[in-house]
């Protein structure tokens, strides 16, 4: 027990360490970036990141969780790992193809992406990197150092360098790129130096393999497109009521820095534990159970100190990380304070306890039903508060599957 503990604050301290660099780079380049870009063009490349993101979930497909959960518990069966490895290589290459076809056919109706296609394209080209970066595999043989190390230099020379390339609105597409291009170069490095590593050639992977590894990933990739599209959903929703970039680059402000808050806190804490929970939660559910609820206490804890943080220096955040112009992001932020507590308690409901108990099949009902909500509560709050309206229903969203999530947890513990 004691050594399980010692190596998950081991992986706690590295991955914090090397995350907060992660994140202190584009934490850094924001002022610079914001500065060059203006309002008007930050919103306008915001929004088109954000509709990216609904085809990184697709290519993505929960893998993240479910491939991560299987390598942990077969980490010691070579040829097991090797054939869960390769299951979801070529069927992330599947899905980059399909999500390039349904972005073509959404680009044809789609005023926004036709008045900027060359934006889009750009941007989409990341999701090459998320199709070949076995996060998944570093995490769960809990390789913590070298998956840290490796989006060190994706943000470095992605985010990073574009300090020295942007210096005028127009240079927007160049911001745009060089993170796609750093994501996919670094991706394939990664991809092959995996391969090396574990040695993880010649493995037979068969049809009924791929089948197994979709199946078990496909709850969890139901429930992480419904509850990231009541994340990202707000600002979608936002862009297609007829307002100005420069609303959108507000919301975009004050999302980006509560969003590096969120990275820098709660991804450390969830990439670490996680592994470890689900290899507990396999031994007994009880011990499982137990497990959890003494992580939960220091956890929570934790978040509704960042929470309390957030809210107070939100105003010296903006203007030091975004400047002058984007005053209006302040009271926002304050808004969004609230979400390193709602975040991180939801996923300890979600994919520490849900997932941990094995109650995977429940995952995709709870974020329809909050995906609906959130939605609907988009369509009636945005034309009567604008861009409050979208924190707020990402709010509430986050709130529901606590309760949901929770609840189920809480029930179904009693039986165990």
């Amino acid at each position: 027990m004691r050594s399980s503990y010692q190596k998950i604050l081991g992986n706690m301290a590295s991955l914090s360490l090397l995350q907060i660099a992660n994140y202190l780079i584009p934490i850094i380049v924001i002022p610079f970036i914001v500065r060059s870009l203006g309002v008007e063009t930050v919103g306008k490349v915001n929004y088109a990141q954000n509709i990216i993101q609904y085809f990184t979930i697709l290519i993505t497909f929960g893998f993240d969780y479910s491939a991560t959960r299987q390598i942990a518990i077969y980490k010691d069966n070579h040829e097991k790992v090797k054939e869960i490895f390769w299951s979801v290589i070529w069927t992330k290459v599947f899905l980059l193809i399909i999500a390039f076809i349904i972005f073509l056919g959404i680009s044809m109706f789609y005023g926004r992406i036709q008045e900027d296609m060359p934006l889009y394209l750009s941007l989409f080209l990341i999701n090459i990197g998320f199709t070949f970066f076995p996060a998944w595999l570093f995490q769960g043989l809990e390789d913590m150092k070298t998956m840290a190390i490796i989006n060190f230099l994706i943000k470095l020379f992605g985010t990073g360098m574009s300090v020295f390339f942007v210096t005028s609105p127009g240079d927007y597409l160049i911001y745009a790129s060089m993170p796609s291009i750093a994501y996919a170069v670094f991706g394939f490095f990664a991809f092959f130096y995996v391969i090396k590593k574990y040695n993880l050639r010649n493995a037979s992977v068969t049809k009924q393999s791929i089948i197994e590894q979709n199946k078990l990933s496909l709850p969890i990739f139901l429930n992480t497109f419904f509850t990231t599209f009541y994340t990202i959903a707000n600002l979608t929703i936002l862009g297609m009521f007829p307002i100005g970039d420069d609303i959108l680059g507000y919301y975009s402000g004050a999302h980006k820095i509560i969003m590096c808050i969120l990275m820098v806190t709660s991804m450390p804490i969830h990439i670490a534990v996680f592994p470890s929970i689900s290899r507990k939660f396999e031994e007994s559910k009880k011990e499982g159970l137990d497990y959890l609820k003494k992580m939960a206490k220091y956890i929570i804890l934790a978040s509704v100190v960042i929470s309390i943080l957030s809210y107070l220096f939100s105003p010296i955040l903006v203007k030091i990380l975004l400047g002058e112009e984007f005053l209006p992001s302040i009271p926002l932020l304050k808004v969004f304070s609230c979400l390193p507590f709602l975040v991180i308690t939801a996923s300890l409901c979600t994919i520490q306890g849900l997932y941990g108990l094995g109650f995977q099949r429940y995952a995709p009902f709870v974020g329809l039903s909050i995906g609906i909500v959130c939605v609907l509560m988009n369509l009636w709050l945005i034309p009567i508060y604008g861009m409050y309206g979208a924190a707020i229903s990402w709010i509430v969203a986050q709130a529901l599957e606590i309760s949901i999530s929770g609840g189920i947890v809480y029930i179904k513990s009693k039986h165990i």
